[in-house]
């Protein structure tokens, strides 16, 4: 009987799950769809009226308006989802297009027609011209005809009875012919109008009919739709009703059968004791009930036991539920309140890194525009003649100049590298030329504090391997600039060595010094940036201790890591493995390098390259100018983007240094112009524009060169890099750099 009464409910609550699941997708899926339908019949119609103002209005401006409203309405979403009347509604919006444009067009030949008209006033050269004719009174009605008349046939025969009575006009004085061009002008522009018209006319035909047949078929398909789909639902929802039906019956029925098991094994046994056990009481001894009966009547009691105790038990076990649900609301209240809270924090956070790069970005850029007039003028004056105590101070404020920029640059790669926004070139890597670059950037550093700098290499090293050599220079100059700055005397020394534990590209990298060493409770913070070994070394030697937290994390990001042994007054050594693919050696294309002040000035004062320089800071106008004094470029300055756009269309140039922030229109924005201008021109070639600019991260290289420039230098710009970016560009022939 239980898995009757189960089987019962089970479809019963199947029935009704069906009925409110057909609820649900009616108000989910048809109802929307429904209102989707309406909502582009609606726009269809919208665009139908859009499209009669754009076909009959006499304002330009307001056909303008319209049409680019059409263009805004035909480019809806809601139009995307069928592709056939997306189709439809672009080739609509085509039509209106072209229906604006005729109008347009026909607005012009109207004002020509009416000023030609107005030429035959009263009185002017051309009604004269007329009158001299001896049908000239009948040409000038015609004109007023013309004028009037819509129909091209009209038009036609007036054009025809025009030229029969011009044909026997040939010794006509010269103002007579003058005035029948006019009027054979006229007429063509008149019939110019009316075909217009015809054309715009079959247009907006074409239109209103199309959306009109779309808007009535959206509206069809969706009351179909929707019919087709309530009757549906209609016929499943009777057919679960009757479901349901038959499944109350059968439950009904059951429980009478139950009632009647129930009321036959259970109340007349009990209402039979009851009877008994009252006989007795009245002492009537004559009481006969079988062990059966008694037997039932203990089970009965056994099982009403059985039931309080399982009532007792479900109770405390809806006690326990009531707190155990209690206790998962609190929770679920607190994760709530902890996932809100990390998600203001994220917000925070994300500010914060926005905050900082922003900051780090402006500080970049307002250092280094000053940095650079200040660093070019103390080149150009170490090249002047000096006294030795002037030669002191300059090189003394231009050493002071390259620190600060290195401080700047080292905050930089800092803050990118925390950010996970540096990633790693890829490009072969020639060892040779590598160690020798490395050796020539950081012995003239050894040589002034008398150290000696000691290259040992392994001769078993790969000759070209495949990695990021300005990253991996950076490291190296960092590991041994640092040697040389905490070492008074002795030497410094790098070696290269193949590993010998792992086959293929795998180095070691090592930079040992004689200097004053690290104490070994030092050693474990001696990565972190900001650190160095104590106060005593920071006030002695100077720096920020970043360069050796940006050497660990560029070493990791290579795939290695940075170890250090040392100890007080015996030197230290760094050293750090990386494993590189070992590479062929690249194919080498001739070059003829220009490497020193005196070759780039020679040939430039044999090159007379016209370069215009935006460029809004005078210091820097100067600067340039004086870097440019020795060669034979015409320089043409503008202070801002649109002046230099302006000049560089008004002007012929070889080479364009553009700087990026300037007021106005900045240097992007002008490139682009620049760019478009040169395309709408069709030259062979386009001009070279070099970015000279204080913004000094990647991105800003990656957007200079997608706004149109050819090349990119980043502030402060020296003399010498200045003139190999210039050699480069305007010599092709020549390597500048």
């Amino acid at each position: 009987m239980l898995v009757v009464l189960t089987t019962i409910g089970i479809v019963m609550a199947n029935a009704m799950k069906r009925i409110s699941d057909l609820a649900t997708n009616t108000r989910d899926e048809v109802l929307p769809a429904v209102v989707e339908r309406q909502r582009t019949a609606v726009n269809l119609e919208r665009l139908g009226r859009f499209a009669e103002t754009v076909y009959s209005s006499k304002n330009p401006r307001l056909r303008r308006q319209y049409k680019l409203a059409a263009h805004i309405l035909s480019q809806d979403s809601v139009f995307e989802d069928d592709h056939n009347i997306n189709r439809q509604v672009v080739d609509a919006f085509h039509d209106i297009e072209k229906i604006a444009q005729l109008r347009s067009k026909q607005d012009r030949d109207q004002t020509v027609a009416d000023n030609i008209l107005l030429s035959f006033a009263p009185g002017s050269d051309n009604a004269k011209g007329l009158l001299a004719l001896k049908q000239g009174q009948r040409i000038g009605q015609m004109l007023t005809q013309a004028d009037k008349t819509l129909s091209r046939s009209d038009l036609s025969d007036i054009n025809s009875e025009f030229e029969k009575l011009v044909n026997g006009h040939s010794g006509a004085s010269e103002q007579a012919v003058a005035s029948i061009a006019k009027t054979r002008s006229f007429l063509a522009h008149r019939k110019a109008i009316l075909e217009t018209n015809s054309q715009c006319e079959t247009l907006w035909n074409r239109v209103n009919i199309s959306l009109e047949q779309m808007a009535d078929n959206l509206s069809i398909n969706a009351a179909a739709k929707a019919d087709t789909r309530f009757t549906q639902i209609a016929n499943e929802a009777r057919h679960a009703i009757m479901t349901g039906l038959a499944a109350a019956c059968a439950l009904l029925l059951a429980l009478a059968i139950l009632l009647y098991f129930a009321h036959r094994d259970i109340v007349v046994p009990i209402i039979r004791c009851v009877q008994g056990l009252d006989k007795v009481a009245r002492g009537d001894k004559e009481l006969d009930l079988p062990k059966a009966r008694l037997r039932e009547l203990e089970d009965i009691g056994n099982a009403v036991t059985r039931s309080a105790v399982l009532m007792t038990q479900l109770a405390d076990r809806t006690q326990e539920m009531q707190k155990a649900n209690a206790t998962l609301e609190a929770e679920i209240e607190v994760r709530e309140m902890t996932q809100r809270e990390l998600a203001r924090s994220k917000e925070q956070a994300e500010a914060a890194d926005r905050a900082k790069s922003d900051f780090l970005a402006g500080m970049s850029h307002e250092i280094r525009t000053p940095m650079n007039t200040i660093l070019g003028m103390a080149d150009l004056m170490l090249a002047t003649e000096l006294t030795p105590d002037q030669r002191q101070y300059i090189e003394v404020f231009q050493s002071s100049g390259e620190m600060l920029l290195g401080i700047i640059n080292d905050v930089l790669d800092l803050s990118k590298i925390e950010a996970g926004e540096i990633g790693l070139e890829t490009t072969v890597i020639d060892m040779e030329k590598f160690i020798s670059r490395t050796h020539e950037i950081v012995a003239g550093r050894a040589r002034q504090k008398g150290l000696e700098f000691i290259v040992d290499t392994d001769r078993n090293i790969p000759s070209h391997i495949m990695g990021d050599p300005v990253r991996l220079r950076q490291v190296l100059v960092n590991l041994i600039d640092n040697a040389v700055k905490f070492t008074e005397e002795g030497h410094v020394c790098l070696a290269i060595r193949r590993c010998k534990t792992q086959e293929g590209g795998c180095l070691t990298f090592t930079v040992m010094d004689t200097g004053i060493g690290i104490p070994a409770e030092a050693q474990k913070q001696i990565f972190q940036r900001f650190t160095q070994a104590d106060t005593s070394t920071t006030r002695k030697y100077g720096g920020t201790g970043l360069g050796l937290a940006i050497s660990r994390r560029l070493v990791e990001l290579m795939g290695g890591s940075i170890h250090l042994e040392s100890s007080p007054r015996q030197g230290s050594t760094f050293y750090f493995s990386i494993n590189f693919a070992v590479a062929k050696a690249p194919q080498l294309q001739p070059q003829t390098p220009l490497k020193s002040l005196e070759e780039l000035s020679n040939v430039l004062s044999k090159t007379s390259a016209s370069v215009l320089i935006a460029e809004d800071s005078e210091s820097n106008q100067a600067l340039i100018e004086l870097y440019f004094k020795n060669t034979a470029c015409r320089l043409d300055f503008a202070t801002d983007g649109l002046e230099a756009m302006e000049k560089f269309m008004a002007g012929d140039y070889d080479l364009v240094l553009m700087d990026i922030q300037m007021p106005v229109m900045d240097g992007y924005e002008a490139t682009r112009k620049i760019r478009e201008y040169e395309n709408r021109q069709g030259g062979s070639s386009p001009t070279p524009i070099v970015a000279v600019t204080a913004n000094a991260f990647k991105e800003d290289q990656e957007r200079c060169l997608a706004a149109g420039c050819t090349d990119y230098l980043a502030k402060p710009v020296s003399k010498i890099k200045l003139l190999q970016c210039v050699a480069r560009h305007v010599l092709p022939q020549t390597e500048g750099a």
